[in-house]
């Protein structure tokens, strides 16, 4: 193999999936000069999902599946010496791909009715049934190197001066009524004013219009409870480094999974915001309970977070000590002794 590996990135254009290739793409960089090509790959909505994993299943030709499900042409695709995708569209695409050049493969994410014999190594964050000897069970991976952020070890003696609020919105699994949203700006100002900490906020594209707006008019009073308002409106995704790097704490709505596991993954004391119409499938909450069981973040109900109860939490929150990207890079490299054959040791 060359110096630099190439990683072929099939995204389907969901933030929450590409963010995690990108994530095992950067843990690969530790181990090997990388060079990444990303494709995007849309499945038809005419073909249903149950026939892409029987077609994938009973041994349909790889570059069939690719046409007929993708609209790709084989040979457009650049040759690669690792395939990396997440998301369950970008499954079939992986596989075709893999069986016709013999590249080595890695899946994040759940593999529904999908073979884990189907990829060299099959990586998901919920528990698995059965699971074969290449599938995996890590926290899921963000993009970012913590490891480049300035240290925030919390000090139980003294809050942080600047904590991260990452806001979401309603989503498939519950939403936040009016209460709740005014509870959770009440709670910023009220912790500024009793514990002088500052914020720095970020929504997202979920976040309901109203509520950001009434984020902006607060983070526009000079000196007030809001230091920086990331707004996703303008901003765009991928530009919370500065939100990790100056904040000592950080609270997170619980509808995203990523969002949480990114505060985690930061090394972030973290607390998570129920509302009351929250029902997160059995794999998430599951999951959940693995991360809180570690001690890695607490989750109280938003209409009952306080100033008190919020300083309380933190001080029960043990934030990762080890950078889960060089633990990631371990496990890769241990993982795939054909693609990194001569890796003995990964910082």
């Amino acid at each position: 193999m060359a110096d630099t590996m190439d990683v072929l990135l099939l995204t389907d254009g969901t933030p929450g999936h590409f963010h995690c290739s990108e994530g095992v793409c950067n843990a690969l960089a530790r181990i090997q000069a990388v060079n990444a090509m990303w494709v995007a790959v849309e499945r038809s909505k005419l073909v249903p999902a149950r026939a892409v994993s029987w077609m994938v299943n009973r041994s349909v030709s790889p570059a069939t599946v690719l046409k007929l499900v993708y609209g790709i042409d084989a040979a457009s695709v650049p040759k690669a010496d690792l395939i990396v995708s997440a998301g369950g569209d970008t499954i079939a695409a992986n596989i075709a791909l893999a069986r016709l050049t013999g590249t080595p493969n890695i899946f994040f994410g759940s593999l529904r009715r999908f073979l884990a014999a189907d990829f060299t190594l099959a990586l998901n964050s919920y528990t698995t049934d059965n699971a074969a000897p290449n599938q995996v069970r890590i926290l899921k991976p963000a993009a970012a190197d913590p490891a480049l952020l300035p240290s925030a070890v919390l000090d139980h003696r003294r809050l942080p001066r600047v904590a991260g609020l990452l806001v979401g919105g309603p989503s498939g699994d519950g939403r936040f009524d009016e209460r709740e949203w005014t509870h959770l700006l009440t709670f910023l100002g009220e912790t500024r004013l009793r514990l002088g900490l500052a914020w720095i906020v970020s929504n997202s594209r979920r976040t309901p219009a109203g509520v950001s707006d009434r984020i902006a008019a607060l983070a526009a009073k000079p000196g007030g409870t809001i230091l920086r308002f990331v707004d996703v409106r303008t901003a765009g995704s991928g530009t919370l480094g500065a939100l990790f790097a100056e904040s000592g704490a950080i609270v997170v709505t619980s509808d995203s999974s990523a969002m949480v596991s990114e505060a985690i993954w930061m090394r972030r004391p973290t607390i998570v915001l129920k509302p009351k119409q929250m029902a997160l499938p059995p794999k998430e909450l599951e999951y959940r309970r693995w991360l809180e069981d570690r001690n890695l973040f607490r989750e109280i109900d938003l209409v009952d977070i306080t100033p008190e109860r919020f300083t309380s939490a933190l001080r029960e929150v043990n934030p990762l000590l080890e950078n889960p990207q060089a633990e990631l890079a371990r496990l890769l490299a241990d993982r795939l002794p054909g693609v990194f054959p001569k890796i003995s040791n990964v910082s």
